[in-house]
């Protein structure tokens, strides 16, 4: 075995990384973790469940009333809204209410009205609600008041107890399922799963985790593009950046190509195709590049990212949320594959580049592989191997096929 590779370094700190999150021999490590189980059945489970009587609820009509926890970022809350759909149809009736980690995630992915509804953003507190879900890489029912599901909707207990049994199954990962998913994910891409295939197991829905539904025409109308300038223009949507809510401390994430290699791929991409304009999408945690044409960075709701996205000819990216979001347009995306796995991620109809120089490091360092490197580069080594020749080649077939 070669152990100075770094694809063997790479393995072998993350099966390091696995004896440690039980501490089988060590009774200082499995005190640690009793305590960790105690905080949180007191700090998450009780104080919630006493705040939620201080909570008005949702009315107790013949209707079910579900709480939807989205965790994580928009591209995450984008794969849990195939299940969100799935449930919709053994449920046409119920009233969902929405709670994201991301703010306003929800109105990218939904229509609002009388059955979908955006809780505003504070602590997801879900007891006075009939039943509630939280949704990452796993699928965990965190409440169910049966009683009320037997009187309102008893047709959904046998799929309930399906969940049941089948969260049952990885309860060691769900059981504290902030800490453990980094490690669920890793098993997901080794067992060789996509990206909504733990969610559709474990949810008992079974629904197809390759499934693009397309969203809501009012989310995509082209009126949307008035205030940017852009309707009935022909542009070009690139990204570089990771989401908001992540606090960088002045890093740069790995997920992100160097700055010179995108004002190199924009001159490339000027030269051959001078009349698309490029538009730059984006948070805080993007650097603003003086190349685009029109830069929308921070100047844009998230309700407004389906329609931008959708009427572009391409969307160039590393692997976001934005690209997820994709999923449910007809845009098709050339994304930059970096310290995250490709086969996971990667959705079939875009052209996804990865140089596999060692592999992917995502959740091997907890939130911190978002910045820092598991082998100690600078930058991510997939990411510095990828040439903008090689990316404007993908560009270019894209958008050939696009405007012909």
């Amino acid at each position: 075995m070669p152990f100075n590779d770094d694809k063997t370094r790479l393995s072998l700190s993350a099966w390091q990384q696995l004896p440690q999150m039980y501490g089988r021999d060590c009774r200082v490590v499995r005190w640690a973790f009793a305590y960790r189980r105690l905080r949180n059945e007191i700090w998450w489970h009780w104080r919630r469940r006493l705040l939620s009587f201080l909570k008005k609820g949702p009315p107790k009509d013949n209707r079910l009333h579900v709480f939807w926890h989205l965790r994580g970022g928009l591209g995450d809350c984008a794969v849990a809204r195939l299940a969100v759909l799935a449930l919709r149809q053994q449920l046409p009736q119920a009233v969902f209410y929405f709670h994201t980690d991301s703010p306003l995630a929800a109105s990218a992915l939904f229509g609002p009205d009388a059955q979908n509804i955006f809780l505003p953003p504070g602590l997801p507190l879900w007891h006075k609600y009939d039943v509630a879900f939280e949704t990452c890489q796993s699928f965990k029912t965190v409440h169910a008041n049966r009683k009320r599901i037997a009187a309102v909707a008893p047709q959904f207990l046998p799929l309930l107890d399906k969940m049941t049994a089948r969260q049952k199954e990885f309860s060691f990962f769900l059981s504290d399922n902030y800490l453990m998913e980094d490690l669920l994910g890793r098993f997901m891409v080794r067992q060789g799963l996509p990206r909504a295939g733990m969610l559709a197991y474990l949810s008992g829905l079974d629904f197809d985790p390759l499934a693009t539904p397309a969203l809501p025409a009012a989310l995509t109308d082209a009126k949307r593009l008035e205030r940017f300038g852009l309707n009935g223009k022909k542009y070009i949507t690139f990204h570089d950046g990771i989401d908001s809510t992540f606090a960088l401390h002045g890093k740069r994430p790995l997920k992100c190509w160097a700055p010179e290699k995108w004002r190199a791929l924009a001159a490339l991409i000027k030269a051959k195709f001078p009349d698309i304009l490029l538009v730059q999408l984006g948070g805080k945690n993007s650097t603003p590049f003086a190349f685009a044409d029109v830069c929308l960075l921070g100047k844009t709701a998230v309700a407004d990212l389906p329609a931008l996205l959708q009427h572009a000819c391409l969307h160039i990216d590393g692997e976001s949320g934005l690209v997820q979001l994709t999923r449910f347009l007809n845009t098709r995306c050339v994304v930059l594959f970096g310290p995250t796995d490709k086969k996971f991620f990667g959705l079939e109809k875009n052209i996804n580049l990865k140089k596999d120089v060692c592999g992917s490091c995502m959740w091997l360092l907890g939130t911190a592989w978002h910045v820092r490197c598991a082998l100690g580069y600078a930058s991510c080594r997939n990411l510095d191997a990828l040439a903008p020749e090689e990316v404007f080649q993908s560009v270019e077939v894209a958008l050939s096929a696009r405007l012909k």
